[in-house]
């Protein structure tokens, strides 16, 4: 029999529950916040919740649906229990957000290499280091438009991190063509 590394439960459950529900939940909280508006559901009724309560209390129903007796466990549990159980399922919940990094790095490099050409220098599939802005070709997909990657100071300061990218800067890869129009930023 080939060797098949041992794997508590709720990792693997944790796993599958990062990668179909929620990849970026605190589990701990989770678990928390769900008994305590279970006990709120059951007294006043689900309508009672606030909007934001009903998505946490739907997202805690579908990990107790994906861990069997789940519930059974937390309710008769104690606080250390209940603590471990969130640190396992956390654990794969992620291990699933490192796997899909791992996976999807390979096609960006697939996907941003011209068809018969190498990136020059060469970017390996395993290393992160030299790659965003770090390389040459990753750093002009990766650099918000309104910066221009050809200049020194623009790219030194990504480079070091001294100039910190916020989440409404797109990048130029996301544009047709690589191309960003400001007349018309849409298109």
């Amino acid at each position: 029999l080939p060797y098949r590394s041992m794997q508590d439960p709720l990792v693997h459950h944790g796993h599958h529950f990062g990668c179909v529900v929620h990849a970026f939940c605190n589990v701990q909280t989770l678990l928390t916040n769900g008994i305590t508006l279970m006990g709120e559901v059951e007294e006043r009724g689900l309508e009672t919740l606030t909007q934001e309560d009903r998505k946490e209390y739907a997202i805690f129903w579908e990990l107790l649906r994906i861990v069997l007796n789940l519930e059974d466990c937390l309710m008769s549990s104690s606080e250390e229990d209940m603590i471990a159980m969130a640190g396992l399922i956390q654990k794969g919940a992620s291990g699933a957000r490192g796997n899909d990094t791992k996976s999807i790095q390979a096609a960006i490099i697939d996907w941003i290499t011209p068809k018969g050409q190498a990136l020059i220098p060469h970017i390996p599939r395993n290393v992160k280091t030299r790659q965003g802005f770090h390389h040459e070709h990753t750093g002009t997909l990766l650099c918000p438009v309104g910066y221009e990657w050809a200049n020194s100071k623009t790219k030194a300061k990504l480079h070091s991190g001294q100039l910190q990218v916020a989440g409404d800067q797109w990048p130029l890869f996301l544009y047709a063509d690589y191309s960003y129009d400001t007349e018309d930023p849409w298109n």
